[in-house]
């Protein structure tokens, strides 16, 4: 029996206890130093873990998520109206398709595990729908050994048990534990703390008129200050050269007295190099490529179009592979229509390249129009024009696609033939009338001394009887193969 019947009933749920944004969070935290951090103030507080996982979410969330039917091996139907489309195309009043997966992948960028909840209701017609929302992960736990049995929804410590059948869980790989996902952020934990420390210390600095650490020297010579002297020019000092106000100032020391520089300079603590590699270390726990999250030292034209390739393929890849089974798993099965039915998101549409990098594709694929003058101009913008000719595809291009059109059609590649074999015959005979003052055992050798030349020369006759040039040169090769073979056969003692 599912324990939220309506969005209504589950707004109900939330609004007789206190609001969500004082929620605070104890659980899943991170030591830092010493101080515990939770992964939502990891995200919140940490620029390099919030820029790998946004750059996910993003870019997950705007793939689009089609559902098919398999027909058979080379026939798909694309199923626009099939339940779990719609269910995740409107997956309640409040959330769009994008925002729910969005969440989906953020969840699973902080913590390795996202829950949604199954809200059943009945539409208009009496028909009965599925609704989705997220759970918070710091406030869900899963109960089981090897398999979970069911999930509790704590919300100010009130826990609420929730059936397998009404949650849609997503997690990841923990080496000890079977129900729930290890974050990333844990494994991160010395990357962060680094990061935090020297965050504290770059804001130290500037709280303190950008003033690097030193000490004052008297002379040896002067006479010795007592502890409340030494205490008031501690306080003077600090007074008026610390903080955003004393940026600037200019310090005068009583005669005698030298500064003596006792810290690092920002240069020497490297601060850029070690933010740098924090964000390369972040997105490597992520799987990203380093110029996508801004890390451009090695990035050209070529490299930056093979990482995106790589970016699709490799990083969103698995992501994505999961996230369809694990639809297909939980949510398919409260459809009526499971038949052969799968779901895909549509990546293709990012891997297809510009459009002229597709108008070439195609061309070499079909090698004639693809689209009619009308379709052309609606792309650009334009009128469609009333002549009749501009809906149909023009004839193909360098001639016509039938040999009705061109009587000549049947005769021309004969001709072709009989030209391409007069050619090689007049080359062969060159070659021969080379080797006359050569012995006949050696006619091979001295053909394989000069074999590229021979095949370059006939490649060059051929080019203009053939399709392209790398057709003449293999054309050529093969020719001069079967010549050396030929005097080979000739070179062999007969008996």
């Amino acid at each position: 029996m599912p324990v939220v019947q309506s969005f209504g009933q589950l707004q109900s749920l939330i609004e007789t206890r206190p609001p969500y944004y004082t929620v605070s969070t104890t659980q899943r935290a991170v030591p830092l130093y010493g101080e515990s951090r939770s992964f939502a103030q990891l995200y919140a507080t940490q620029p390099n873990i919030r820029i790998c996982v946004d750059f996910l979410a993003r870019n997950i969330a705007q793939l689009g998520l089609h559902w098919f039917r398999r027909v058979s091996d080379t026939d798909r139907i694309r199923l626009v109206d099939h339940d779990c489309a719609r269910w995740l195309e409107k997956p309640n009043p409040t959330t769009t398709r994008y925002r729910l997966i969005e969440s989906l992948i953020g969840d699973l960028g902080v913590y390795f595990n996202a829950f949604w909840l199954k809200i059943r209701y009945r539409d208009a017609d009496g028909a009965d729908q599925i609704g989705l929302a997220r759970l918070p992960p710091e406030e869900m736990s899963v109960e089981g050994g090897l398999l979970p049995r069911q999930f509790i929804w704590t919300y100010f410590g009130e826990q609420q048990p929730l059936p397998l059948s009404d949650v849609i869980y997503f997690n990841g790989y923990t080496a000890t534990n079977a129900l729930m996902g290890l974050s990333p952020l844990e494994t991160l934990r010395q990357i962060l703390a680094e990061e935090q420390a020297a965050s504290e210390h770059r804001q130290s600095y500037w709280q303190n008129a950008s003033r690097i650490d030193g000490v004052i020297e008297r002379p040896l010579a002067a006479p010795r200050w007592q502890a409340t002297q030494k205490k008031e020019w501690r306080e003077q000092w600090q007074e008026r050269f610390s903080g955003g106000a004393g940026a600037g100032l200019v310090a005068v020391l009583e005669d005698g007295m030298t500064f003596k520089a006792a810290s690092f300079s920002p240069k020497d603590s490297e601060y850029l190099g070690a933010r740098k590699l924090s964000r390369e270390e972040c997105a490597a726990a992520y799987h990203i490529p380093l110029p996508m999250v801004g890390i451009l030292e090695h990035a050209t034209f070529s490299n930056i179009k093979e990482q995106h390739k790589q970016l699709y393929q490799d990083t969103l890849g698995p992501w994505l592979e999961m996230i369809t089974q694990e639809l297909e798993r939980q949510l398919l099965v409260e459809s009526t229509d499971q038949t052969n039915v799968y779901a895909e998101f549509n990546i293709a549409d990012k891997m297809k390249g510009s459009f002229e990098e597709q108008a070439t594709a195609l061309n070499m694929l079909v090698g004639r129009p693809v689209m009619t003058a009308n379709e052309a101009r609606a792309r650009l913008n334009l009128p469609r024009v009333d002549d009749p000719t501009a809906d149909q595809l023009a004839a193909q291009q360098g001639g016509p696609s039938n040999n009705a059109a061109n009587p000549q059609a049947d005769q021309a590649p004969q001709d072709s033939t009989a030209a391409i074999a007069a050619v090689i015959t007049a080359n062969q005979d060159r070659q021969r009338a080379r080797l006359e003052k050569v012995p006949v055992a050696d006619r091979p050798a001295a053909f394989h001394r000069h074999r590229d030349r021979y095949t370059r020369e006939l490649a060059d006759d051929l080019t203009p009887l053939v399709e392209s040039r790398e057709t003449a040169w293999q054309l050529a090769l093969t020719t001069n193969a079967a010549m050396l073979a030929s005097l080979e056969a000739d070179a062999l003692p007969t008996h």
